[in-house]
């Protein structure tokens, strides 16, 4: 902890005497990372710094209602400026970054915070923790460690990283810390109930539509033990939907009794194929996804192919031979 205590002050130091800011997160954001972004947004406006963030990928509608209009940039602005300092969350490599990959060359410091063990460090200050939940717990403690308030708001935000990266707390990341946690953020305030409902009750009939067009699309492989499905451009087109607002597709193949691997591939315009990988056996997906240029966790994991979906699929299903068999 002493490590982090002091690279949390050389992060603060370096703020104190920044006056433009920026925090970014991976592209196709999740619950973890626009949590992680707009806790860190909110926690830095009160020193009256200059803060830009910036994240490519369309904001999901069921976390639409947490991001305030005009909050997240969408296409590039910085090409003649150099911000004092960058922030990285939830972001295994710059790479991750998308469009804005080359943003870190326009800061004068980087600071990557994220919880990935497939990360490289590849900021100035890395502050990586594999073994906690979720990048917003991560934020969190950091927050605690200046000192400085954490408003209800911000509470809403690293609850809601929490809850999405947890799967609801029900992975094997959640700790007795990370509920410890969670009762200190409800004590701030946070609404569960209306938070779950927002994110998790919430689907438009059309996106269930396109979920339901996926899950029909299943196929099963090595005695149901790997299981793959695809969300083409065809489901998206035909269900007037886009890609981040179908959410859950890996999960629900997973919580199939045999399925010891479930697999979701995402068809993109360019025809390159997005792999989703969660396991709940001993086979750590983050091990297959490091083989295709990807990372992640243990259970969950993902990477990107330049391929066809369908040859995509041949080449998925191929690898998992060595540790299902024939």
């Amino acid at each position: 902890m002493n490590l982090m205590t002091n690279k949390v002050k050389e992060i603060f130091e370096i703020i104190n005497n920044s006056d433009n800011i920026c925090i970014t997160g991976h592209k196709a954001p999740d619950g973890d990372c626009i949590g992680s972004v707009m806790a860190l947004y909110e926690f830095l406006k009160p020193l009256n710094k200059n803060v830009t963030v910036y994240i490519d990928g369309l904001i999901p509608f069921n976390y639409k209602t947490f991001v305030k209009d005009g909050v997240i940039m969408k296409e590039k602005e910085y090409d003649n400026i150099v911000y004092d300092v960058l922030f990285i969350l939830d972001c295994s490599d710059a790479e991750r970054l998308g469009k804005f990959k080359d943003i870190i060359n326009h800061a004068k410091k980087s600071v990557c915070i994220d919880h990935h063990k497939t990360n490289n460090s590849f900021a100035d200050i890395n502050i990586i923790d594999s073994e906690i939940s979720s990048t917003g717990e991560l934020l969190y403690d950091i927050m605690n460690i200046s000192g400085m308030e954490i408003t209800k708001e911000i509470a809403v935000y690293i609850y809601i990283a929490i809850l999405t990266d947890t799967g609801k707390f029900s992975y094997s990341n959640t700790s007795s810390h990370t509920h410890s946690k969670i009762a200190e953020l409800l004590n701030l305030g946070v609404d569960v109930a209306e938070i779950d409902n927002i994110i998790y009750n919430s689907k438009p009939s059309n996106v269930v539509k396109a979920f339901i067009d996926c899950i029909g699309g299943l196929e099963l492989y090595y005695d149901n033990k790997f299981g793959i499905a695809c969300i083409t451009q065809e489901i998206l087109k035909s269900n007037n939907v886009e890609m981040g607002d179908i959410d859950g597709v890996v999960e629900f193949i997973r919580e199939i009794k045999e399925v010891e691997v479930s697999c979701v591939l995402k068809e993109s315009e360019s025809k390159s194929t997005k792999v989703s990988l969660r396991s709940k056996s001993n086979i750590d997906v983050a091990e297959v996804s490091l083989q295709y240029g990807g990372g992640g966790h243990a259970k969950a994991a993902g990477f990107e192919i330049n391929d066809t979906i369908e040859n995509t699929k041949k080449i998925i299903v191929n690898n998992f031979k060595v540790y299902f068999g024939e």
